[in-house]
């Protein structure tokens, strides 16, 4: 039976959950990914990196090579965190922070180029900000000579227009960008575009569903001020979408090309301005009660993308 990588298709299930599952493992210790690697086709195992703040792993076995990049452990911290600066790549314009990445692990990305020369089947994926890193690692590659499949999975934005070209251009077809319902990073920073093959992924009884009861019943410190500006930034945004997905009738999970809107820069500053009000909350506070903030975990994506595989 071939491997879930074993493809070209532009979207393949099968290969969507594998790297899902992937991207899952770039967030355990190096033990587990490695085990994970071993009972997953690649007897192997991985070699793992971590170097500033990014970390990984990469694993060859036959004509496979896949580069996994984690993302952040916080939503919240991270988008509390996030600026807008960006930075000249060789392809256009890109987020300074994760250029910047890509280039902390160079001798990393050295050493995949050299075991992956020879693959037929090249795969890069990420979630978070793993995600936008791998795009850049995708490119790393294709100025080195190889042509890479990327998935990413809640992936923030990453770059402008002019480096969404180049990538398109260099790597036509290559690049599929799965966003799970309301899940908020897809839809930040501002000022920044997507691009690529976009599936999101929606399910009867959850996008119908944008009440804040949940938060509201949140132990104190969380106020209302927080949670009204909360409901204003995240969600008046999406209801529109919500109706028509309730209208369809839709009675299982699937894939949609439609996309949630981005968040204006106002929108963005009320945000971070609610987060930050929250920052040292355990349990209680924003990222642990808006369902844009749970549909981000990448279990939830493994989740609902095998239910969408094994049904197809």
């Amino acid at each position: 039976m071939a491997h879930p990588l074993e493809t070209h298709d532009r979207l393949n299930l099968g290969a969507a959950v594998f790297l899902a599952k992937a991207s899952q493992a770039a967030y355990s210790e190096d033990a587990s990914a490695d085990a994970w690697a071993k009972s997953e086709g690649f007897p192997g195992g991985v070699k793992s990196f971590s170097r500033e703040n990014v970390q990984g792993f990469w694993a060859v076995q036959g004509q496979i090579a896949l580069l996994a990049l984690r993302g952040t452990q916080s939503t919240a911290h991270w988008i509390r965190n996030l600026t807008l600066a960006p930075s000249n790549h060789q392809w256009g314009r890109v987020h300074l922070g994760f250029h910047d990445g890509i280039v902390d692990v160079e001798p990393d990305m050295q050493e995949f180029i050299g075991a992956a020369r020879n693959a037929r089947f090249v795969w890069v994926t990420g979630h978070s900000l793993g995600g936008a890193l791998a795009l850049i690692a995708a490119a790393r590659l294709k100025m080195s000579g190889i042509s890479s499949t990327t998935y990413t999975y809640g992936q923030p934005k990453m770059c402008f227009s002019n480096f969404a070209d180049r990538f398109a251009s260099e790597l036509p077809g290559r690049y599929v960008r799965f966003v799970n319902q309301n899940d908020i990073v897809p839809r930040v920073p501002p000022f920044y575009v997507h691009f690529g093959n976009l599936k999101r992924i929606v399910r009867p009884g959850v996008l119908e569903s944008f009440s804040l009861e949940s938060a509201a019943a949140a132990p104190d410190p969380v106020t209302r001020p927080q949670l009204a500006a909360a409901k204003a930034t995240i969600e008046a945004s999406v209801m529109e979408s919500a109706v028509a997905i309730a209208a369809s009738g839709i009675d299982k999970p699937l894939v949609i090309d439609s996309e949630l809107p981005p968040l204006t820069n106002q929108q963005f500053l009320e945000l971070k301005i609610a987060l930050e009000a929250d920052a040292g909350l355990e349990g209680a506070g924003l990222e642990f009660a808006l369902p844009s903030f749970k549909d981000h975990g990448i279990a939830n994506y493994i989740t609902l993308l095998t239910q969408i595989r094994d049904q197809s």
